[in-house]
């Protein structure tokens, strides 16, 4: 097996033995594999592979000459096979077969068990991003920390992520034919990677795709303005004021700063505001007998009873019971 190129630039490997190739594909993806071979097609196995580090993820051109079936254990990052020439097959934790065709592609998620098949003249450019650079650009998109995570369509077709990534995939495969000195390819990479982890996030289906959508419809809120909105929209969160900076990616300091400057109060102080004022709109709409004032505070994060019942009574003339108590009319 031959194995030219400095991590960072440009690697590849040329190998028609199988065993070699399997160690090639461990080397290049960090990740065990088996290699299955058609006994009539052996003749014609000769892997080659080109691969490139961009920042923390990696492109690669692949090739196996002959019909192939390749088991892969657990990657690292999102996987994605685009389908240059011939056809592939694939699926993922026993999930159903997907077929890609010239100019479509596969879609695994991290941690994801492969089993792909690779068909006579398949050729393949592979994408391996990294799980930190596509959920750290996610978080940036939504404006939050990533809850859940992100669940890709194992499809990519034609006229959606393998489209957006044809001009990213471009300068990746001419890095792959004419790599470029190691300083200069450090300097493009991250710009490189975040090309083609934006494509992914905004072109292909996955479980964040319509949330990303109506964010871009919103118009862009300051940090202080999401971390209000935070807590307006999970009030009953155990909030302190670095867990809410951390959230926004402001730091604590400024964060108080800016609710002095918006809103006139420290943070914590504008979560109590809420807090009080939803535990009174569903005092105030509850049907006597079927809730309890101390289960509706707590419903809304609220733990000390006793210093809730008198900042109640200052903001509404009247102690929780009663407005509880109160039938509504």
């Amino acid at each position: 097996m031959d194995r030219d190129g400095d991590v960072g630039a440009l690697a590849t490997w040329r190998t028609t033995d199988p065993g070699e190739a399997e160690a090639a594909v461990a080397a290049a993806y960090h990740v065990p594999n088996r290699l299955v071979l058609n006994s009539t097609d052996q003749s014609r196995f000769h892997m080659q592979l080109d691969e490139v580090r961009i920042a923390s993820s990696s492109v690669g051109l692949l090739s196996f000459g002959a019909e192939a079936r390749v088991l892969t254990g657990a990657t690292s990052g999102f996987h994605v096979n685009l389908t240059l020439a011939g056809r592939a097959a694939g699926a993922g934790d026993g999930g159903p077969v997907q077929t890609a065709g010239a100019g479509e592609g596969l879609v695994y998620e991290p941690g994801a068990v492969t089993e792909a098949s690779w068909f006579r003249g398949c050729r393949v450019l592979t994408l391996l991003l990294s799980r930190r650079a596509v959920e750290r650009e996610l978080e940036s998109l939504l404006g939050h920390s990533v809850r859940a995570p992100l669940r890709p369509s194992p499809k990519a077709t034609t006229d959606g992520l393998a489209r957006a990534l044809a001009p990213t995939v471009h300068l990746a495969r001419m890095q792959l034919a004419r790599p470029s000195p190691p300083a200069v390819l450090t300097t493009v990479a991250r710009h490189l990677e975040a090309l083609l982890v934006d494509s992914f996030l905004l072109e292909h289906p996955h479980s964040y795709r319509d949330e990303i959508d109506r964010a871009a419809r919103t118009p862009t809120q300051t940090p202080v303005q999401r971390a209000a909105h935070l807590l307006e929209e999970r009030p009953e969160h155990p909030w302190t004021t670095a867990a809410l900076a951390q959230e926004v990616h402001l730091g604590v300091r400024a964060l108080q700063q800016g609710f002095r400057r918006h809103y006139d109060c420290p943070p914590m102080t504008y979560l109590r505001r809420v807090r009080l004022r939803r535990t009174h709109e569903v005092l105030a709409a509850a049907i006597p007998g079927e809730s309890t004032v101390q289960e509706v505070a707590l419903r809304h994060g609220i733990l000390h009873l006793g210093r809730f019942s008198v900042t109640y009574r200052k903001e509404y003339g009247e102690s929780p019971s009663v407005t509880l108590a109160r039938p509504e009319f």
